[in-house]
């Protein structure tokens, strides 16, 4: 979590590291930016609210690890490349505009418009419905755009299975059960998607509710955090990794939206469908075939799994997060 004190933060920390405080200073001088509010974050940047000199609401992303810089990096240009594309027109109003991109004293920062709305994760569960319906329309204008259908083979099946399976053998312990169950997913995964024909498009590559900001009316007013996202990747993705982590009405406000996202998916796993017929229907706005069964669980949760490995070593070294992430679902597979 940041931490922070005052309007002029001494310190802006992470579970594994801290901004220093000089950089931090730096970087506000150097934009002329002031500092309003640090906000908590999971992820190897800190983010601070900042108001520009010419009065305007900003964020600005600084690089606490290598891995951090790396994800800012990738978002710079991301944003920039979306933002570009004229054939989304008023879309791009739902993504940041970057800003601007630096470094100060050894500290790499991203600085981009602060959209309104407030985070989805804070609707009631009632709403759930409502809020998947709005979340799915405002991604589908991205999806659609420079959409190609294509069988799945060769290239596609290492840069899906092969390299995020191996990041994930490298983390996990390697017992003889682990390492089994690794295999087994990595052969229900090539036999799913194997000559499966997809729809490929442009993808956020993390979508999930504490990503999408929504107004008072319901709607859709931004979407944020594109440092994931893909311009040639199986659509559907977002939508499947949308339906795992949206709460469901009945349950709790969560504090964070990966607790027990391996127990969830290894639930569907041991279930007959893994997905309901409503949510056939709703992966199926994205259109392809073979895409609503368990390679598509499996490579949504490989997907968030070995994402969140690349983005910070923090992962792999805590005892918590493997234990709700990816046991679980090692588990499942290994028991069948």
């Amino acid at each position: 979590m940041i931490a922070a004190l005052g309007s002029a933060p001494r310190l802006v920390r992470s579970a594994r590291g801290g901004v220093p405080a000089s950089a931090v200073r730096a970087a506000l001088a150097a934009g002329g930016w002031r500092c309003e509010r640090v906000l908590p974050t999971v992820s190897d940047t800190a983010v601070i609210m900042v108001r520009t000199s010419d009065d305007s609401d900003c964020l600005l992303k600084l690089a606490v690890s290598q891995h951090g810089a790396g994800s800012l990096r990738g978002e710079w240009e991301i944003l920039r490349r979306l933002r570009a594309q004229e054939r989304l027109g008023g879309w791009r109003e739902l993504i940041p505009a970057p800003l601007g991109w630096g470094n100060t004293e050894g500290t790499e920062y991203l600085l981009t418009s602060r959209l309104p709305g407030r985070d989805a994760r804070r609707l009631p569960a009632a709403g759930a419905g409502a809020l998947t319906s709005a979340a799915f329309g405002a991604i589908a204008p991205l999806h659609r755009q420079a959409q190609t259908v294509v069988g799945v083979a060769g290239a596609l099946l290492d840069e899906w299975v092969e390299q995020p399976m191996a990041l994930l053998r490298d983390a996990t312990a390697r017992r003889g059960e682990a390492s089994r169950a690794l295999d087994r997913i990595g052969v229900l995964l090539r036999a799913g998607l194997s000559g499966a024909q997809v729809r490929l498009g442009w993808t956020h590559g993390d979508f999930h509710p504490g990503n999408v900001l929504v107004g008072a009316d319901g709607q859709v007013t931004g979407i944020v955090d594109w440092d994931q996202a893909r311009d040639r990747d199986i659509t559907t993705i977002d939508l499947a990794f949308w339906l795992l982590t949206v709460r469901s009405p009945g349950t709790a406000p969560a504090a964070g939206r990966r607790q027990e996202f391996g127990g969830r998916v290894a639930a569907r796993l041991g279930r007959h469908e893994c997905w309901t017929p409503a949510e056939k229907r709703l992966l199926g706005t994205a259109g392809g075939s073979a895409e609503t069964g368990r390679a598509l669980l499996l490579l949504a949760w490989l997907r968030h799994v070995a994402g969140n490995l690349s983005k910070s070593g923090r992962y792999a070294a805590s005892p918590l997060w493997p234990r709700r992430n990816i046991r679980p679902v090692l588990r499942q597979v290994a028991g069948e």
